[in-house]
């Protein structure tokens, strides 16, 4: 198992969650209104062609838009590496966070 990064983490979830309106500013957009955290456009890009590359997600070019003056756009596309990889890391999560209400309760009991 891989563990990805938070960002990469969050880079699949949105993908998976914009299905086929993903693409660079769609998934830049989701993930700062989702964290309400400013990060960098260029910031998301990087981890999305690592992410591609790696076979986390698949990439395809859609037509060309007026509104982008005829450029088109690169959409993504989750791959069943990516399920998994997702997969893993929510167990590994919920593995991580067990307890966690009563380990918070009996901190602020006994501080």
């Amino acid at each position: 198992m891989e563990i990805l990064t938070k960002l990469e983490e969050l880079i699949l979830l949105s993908v998976w969650r914009l299905g086929d309106n993903a693409y660079g500013t769609s998934i830049y957009k989701h993930i700062v209104k989702v964290t309400g955290r400013k990060i960098s456009l260029g910031g998301v890009y990087f981890p999305l062609d690592r992410l591609s590359k790696e076979g986390y997600l698949s990439a395809y070019i859609g037509d060309p838009t007026p509104e982008r003056k005829g450029l088109s756009k690169r959409y993504y596309l989750v791959t069943k590496k990516g399920i998994k990889a997702l997969e893993d890391i929510k167990r590994v999560n919920e593995i991580m966070w067990d307890g966690f209400p009563e380990l918070a309760l009996s901190v602020f009991k006994s501080g």
